[in-house]
């Protein structure tokens, strides 16, 4: 049927062309580019057509579009020769980024310059543009930017063997890292900080030094596990461990390995003593490093000690014991205590490893990392200062993405592209119903700077659009949302609220919950927690049951009997143990329902 109304378009599309109607085409072939769902050929078909129609009215950039989503270099160039941004993708269609250097650059766009003449290798070029980037008077109250602006500069000084000008780039990358993540944490932008410790664990493992890469890793696991991402905080922990073992802290690695089987077997996965086995061993190497660098034997001999406890925490008693044998053997250790472990090696000599059928860590948790690039990905957000038209021409520049997201982001793009008035809030709010559809990380700034500068019906497109985002910062959107005095604009934001429901949500949720006052603020939030599958959640709504509104008490109720959360039964009933009265008659009647 697809196929069929694609045919028909592009007929009575050519028929329009064919009687100079050209304008008429375009209509229709929008209309049908909407399809994002057709096969790759039939879509391009239509999209070339589309093309040639919008080069005939003289909508360039909008064609120069079109021919950026087919990743044709040659034909944009061709109808790109008055702007300088879409020359510059041109170019990288083609691979030349030096070429795209220079239109970039005279473009005003330093930062995507330098980015484009690193990739070409151009780094005295790229040098003098980071340098100007880092003039700019905008970073003066942006640390963050203002920190990969520096990062990015320190890297290209590395290449240029400025080796002075480097680590004074990475200094004062690092401190304003970590001045940002202070001030996104004290918003609750934790999402945030989490990005400035992933630049920051990039640049330990960069420079070598393990301490920035400590301070990355440990950081963005916290932030993980808050946020309830466990198999990302489990990758991110398997991965600080390869590092830390290719960089010889074996101390480091036990500790690390300590901490995710504790994590893990709080979590009830079944490899937990798989890692407590890893941890025995780990600690054992760090207490042989310890001795060949001459360290203290107390050190030594407390991490065989924490090897015994692990050995003994997963049934391996033989092995337990056998360390015994090498603490009473350790040269330097006291006599008193070296006679007592060996002692403690013969009394329980016949121990041995029991049989445990241990599982094994999942393989896709070994997987290595894949680190974005976010210290060029948010310099040239910010570069770009909200225009839509720019962030969906990176999507279609960006070939990794699948197809149907692609042709959303051309569609948006198209839509102030051919419009009559760009700045009417008719086509803003066209354009922001657009944006969302694209359902990528990277529009949000565009709705976020659309919010800003548009009037009310604006801003209730942008709200509306959020309801397909489900990252953390779309709450910062709701939150500027929730406090307009425009009752629609509230309403809207009060509607995406209720269906924004997933696992790294609780947090600006119950921000939400907690710092509102408007009832319907509140209802709503209180009602996606009650969505999320996790034992946080239910306890939230738990808290809620017991000191809420009565009208909040009862959606605690309601949502409780119908979470689906594993751990929602056991909470309930630890709770009912330790309650009386009201209280304890309101949980027993939750139990009864969630029975039926």
């Amino acid at each position: 049927m697809s196929t069929l109304l694609n045919d028909e378009a592009m007929a009575r599309a050519r028929a329009a062309m064919r009687s100079a109607q050209p304008q008429n085409a375009v209509q229709i072939l929008i209309g049908a580019a909407a399809q994002t769902h057709l096969q790759a050929r039939d879509y391009d078909e239509l999209v070339r057509l589309l093309a040639d129609a919008l080069q005939q009215i003289g909508l360039l950039r909008a064609a120069a579009s079109v021919w950026l989503y087919l990743k044709d270099g040659r034909r944009m160039a061709q109808v790109s020769a008055n702007e300088p941004r879409d020359l510059a993708r041109a170019a990288i269609l083609d691979g030349n980024y030096g070429a795209a250097a220079q239109h970039y650059r005279a473009a005003r766009w330093p930062a995507h310059a330098a980015i484009a003449s690193e990739k070409a290798r151009l780094f005295p070029q790229a040098r003098l543009l980071w340098e100007e980037v880092q003039a700019d008077p905008k970073l003066r109250e942006d640390p963050y930017n203002a920190a990969l602006v520096s990062f990015n500069l320190g890297r290209v000084l590395t290449e240029l063997r400025d080796a002075p000008g480097a680590q004074r780039g990475r200094v004062r990358a690092m401190r304003l890292l970590e001045e940002a993540a202070d001030l996104f944490e004290a918003r609750g932008l934790r999402e945030r900080a989490f990005d400035c410790f992933q630049v920051l664990l990039t640049l330990g493992a960069e420079t070598g030094s393990f301490e920035n890469l400590a301070e990355g890793y440990l950081n963005c696991i916290r932030i993980l596990r808050e946020d309830h991402l466990k198999y990302y905080a489990l990758q991110y922990y398997e991965d600080f461990i390869v590092r830390a073992e290719r960089a010889h802290e074996h101390h480091a690695v036990a500790t690390i390995v300590h901490e995710a089987a504790d994590y893990a077997r709080a979590l009830g996965l079944p490899f937990h003593p798989a890692l407590r086995m890893r941890e025995a061993e780990a600690w054992r190497n760090a207490a042989e490093q310890i001795l060949r660098g001459g360290g203290s034997v107390e050190l030594a001999e407390n991490a065989l000690l924490a090897s015994v406890g692990a050995f003994s925490g997963v049934g391996m008693h033989g092995r337990a014991v056998a360390v015994f044998g090498v603490l009473a053997q350790m040269p330097g250790i006291e006599e008193e205590r070296a006679k007592r472990y060996a002692r403690l090696r013969s009394r329980y000599g016949d121990a041995r490893d029991e049989v445990v059928r241990m599982s094994a860590v999942p393989e896709y948790l070994k997987l290595p990392v894949a680190y974005p690039d976010i210290w060029n990905v948010d310099v040239v957000e910010w570069e770009e200062d909200g225009d839509a038209v720019e962030a969906c021409g990176e999507i279609l520049l960006d070939g990794t993405l699948p197809d149907f997201v692609r042709r959303k982001a051309l569609l948006a793009r198209l839509v102030p592209l051919t419009a009559r008035e760009p700045g009417h809030p008719n086509t803003q709010a066209q354009l922001a119903e657009a944006l969302g559809q694209v359902q990528l990380y990277s529009v949000l700034s565009p709705l976020e700077h659309l919010f800003d500068r548009g009037r009310g019906d604006v801003r209730v497109a942008a709200l509306r659009a959020a309801r397909s985002l489900f990252f953390k910062r779309t709450f910062m959107l709701l939150m500027k949302g929730v406090a307009e005095p425009d009752h629609a604009v509230r309403a809207a934001a009060v509607e995406a609220i209720q269906l924004l429901h997933f696992p790294h949500a609780f947090d600006p949720l119950s921000r939400l919950h907690r710092d509102q006052s408007d009832p319907a603020v509140r209802g709503a939030a209180l009602n996606s927690i009650g969505r999320i599958p996790s034992l946080e959640a239910v306890e939230y709504l738990l808290g809620t049951l017991r000191h809420g509104s009565p009208e909040e008490r009862q959606l605690a109720a309601d949502l409780l009997v119908r979470h689906d959360a594993a751990e929602a039964t056991g909470a309930i009933q630890a709770a009912l143990a330790q309650e009386s009265g009201e209280m304890q008659q309101l949980l027993v009647t939750v139990l009864r329902r969630r029975n039926r």
